[in-house]
């Protein structure tokens, strides 16, 4: 049941943090990374509270990740700073959004922590560090709302965004695997 978790868990992540848009539809959703992580808390909610948490969190996720399937494209190039009612709605989306996926992320790292914590101090230590990187990327994601306006800098930034999240998402990827296969039943 555990291992099964996991992997809905690792699908889950998949889903949430890769983005792939053509014509402004999003391909790999983020609704159905959010529906793997229904499955995968639902599976290890026995094993912590703080998975029974992040699972009722991760209801409106659910919901509000039904506005994010297609955005339309960016029909000027260059910085387009326009707030009508609209982008004032899609602004506080994006806020409320941000603050339940990071309630959803932290519940889940520290519910691996309570599974492990008598069973497997490399997962439990991995689960925190794992947990803070993911919150550092998403200050950073908000900075570069900031950074985009100072030339040069902007491009080297969204380049270092770019990696670092590529990189975060295959080093949590792993650890669902990992966890799938060393807390198991």
């Amino acid at each position: 049941m555990n291992q099964r978790g996991f992997t809905q868990l690792y699908w889950g992540f998949l889903f949430v943090m890769l983005n792939f848009r053509i014509q402004g539809f999003d391909i790999l959703p983020d609704i159905v990374g959010y529906i793997f992580f229904a499955f995968g808390f639902a599976a290890l909610a026995s094993n912590s509270e703080h998975f029974k948490k992040a699972s009722r969190l991760n209801i409106p996720m659910i919901i509000l990740s039904i506005f994010s399937i297609y955005e339309s494209p960016a029909q000027d190039s260059g910085i387009n700073v326009n707030f009508d009612s609209a982008n004032a709605l899609g602004i506080l989306i994006g806020i409320i959004s941000l603050i339940l996926d990071l309630l959803i992320v932290y519940h889940l790292f520290m519910g691996i922590r309570d599974m492990s914590s008598n069973v497997d101090q490399e997962i439990y230590e991995e689960a925190d560090r794992r947990w803070h990187q993911y919150l550092m990327l998403s200050i950073a994601a908000i900075l570069s709302f900031i950074i985009v306006f100072i030339p040069f800098v902007n491009f080297v930034y969204i380049i270092g965004m770019f990696v670092a999240s590529i990189a975060l998402m295959i080093f949590i990827l792993g650890f669902m695997k990992r966890c799938g296969a060393r807390l198991t039943d």
